[in-house]
């Protein structure tokens, strides 16, 4: 019997997020969902699928739906879906509100139903080799920048992309958040364009964050230091760095290289197999929720800065 997914949102994501869905064995695509009539013709023609203007006509009996919408459309259509029996998959930020978030994780709890975030970047098979081996950060120092495409202008550069790696550092390390400081300025949109963040832990760990959507060029990195060691992460590439002591004196290093990248398809396969009913280590609407959360945090820290 195959699992039937939904897709609402055909944009930039959603059209990706179609296109992996088609290569999955077991999965049919039960209908597209856009406010876009123009391009859900399109993808209508090219997969054979059925449309709908409104996603709250789908037919019933679907088992999963991925909500590849903007932003402060999240939360009306997962709830809607939720209280209909339906997995969810939705892209990060998981809402517009914490408050909003905090519902849809207790709504997901209450019904028993799968509920992931699209924090794709934890699939990056670099990122996943080095959280096996990092022990305790310390330090760690995150860069993300584009230069300007236009897309994702319904939010500010910290949950269009800094959010990525406020995830990454959350799962990192799981401790209280003592102290913020921030900044961020508007350079081509009416929101932040680009914003740095430095978040210090209750531990003593300390988090160096910067995003720009205005760059000159493209970087994904992420470097995590601890005691004897630093793991330096491509995201681009998929390669890990590691950078030690030898024993006895000098310097070690280990170059990790990824054969394929596709976080976008291993996170839709974990969320098939959660549907299934096998637990999965993907990020979920608890993750979403403490991203969010923090993300607020920063925003709330540079408005109030900005006053």
């Amino acid at each position: 019997m195959s699992i039937k997914v939904a897709v609402v949102g055909t944009g930039h994501m959603g059209k990706i997020h179609l296109g992996k869905l088609h290569g999955f064995e077991g999965v049919r695509v039960a209908g597209i969902a856009d406010i876009d009539a123009a391009a859900l013709s399109a993808l209508s023609e090219k997969y054979g699928l059925t449309s709908y203007s409104d996603y709250k006509d789908m037919a019933n009996g679907l088992n999963g739906v991925v909500i590849a919408a903007p932003t402060d459309t999240h939360y009306p259509i997962a709830k809607s879906f939720m209280e209909k029996g339906v997995h969810v998959f939705i892209e990060k930020p998981v809402a517009t509100t914490v408050s909003q978030a905090r519902r849809l994780a207790g709504l997901a709890a209450e019904k028993g139903l799968a509920f992931h975030v699209g924090h794709l970047e934890r699939f990056n098979p670099a990122f996943r080799k080095a959280r096996q081996m990092i022990r305790e950060p310390l330090v760690i120092e995150a860069h993300r920048t584009s230069p300007f495409t236009g897309r994702s202008t319904d939010v500010d550069v910290i949950l269009d992309l800094m959010i990525h790696d406020i995830d990454l550092v959350l799962s990192l390390v799981r401790e209280d958040v003592r102290e913020i400081r921030a900044g961020g300025a508007s350079v081509v949109t009416d929101k932040l364009d680009a914003a740095q963040a430095r978040v210090v832990f209750a531990n003593g760990s300390v988090a160096n964050i910067f995003s720009s959507r205005v760059a000159a060029k493209r970087e994904r990195t992420l470097t995590v230091f601890e005691k004897g060691r630093s793991f330096c992460i491509d995201f681009m590439e998929g390669r890990l760095t590691v950078i030690g002591k030898k024993p006895g004196g000098g310097v070690d290093i280990e170059e990790h290289a990824a054969d394929r990248i596709d976080p976008v398809q291993d996170e839709l396969a974990e969320f098939i197999s959660a549907i299934k009913g096998i637990p999965q280590q993907g990020a979920t609407g608890e993750d979403g929720l403490r991203a969010l959360i923090l993300a607020n945090k920063i925003r709330q820290h540079i408005a109030k800065k900005q006053r």
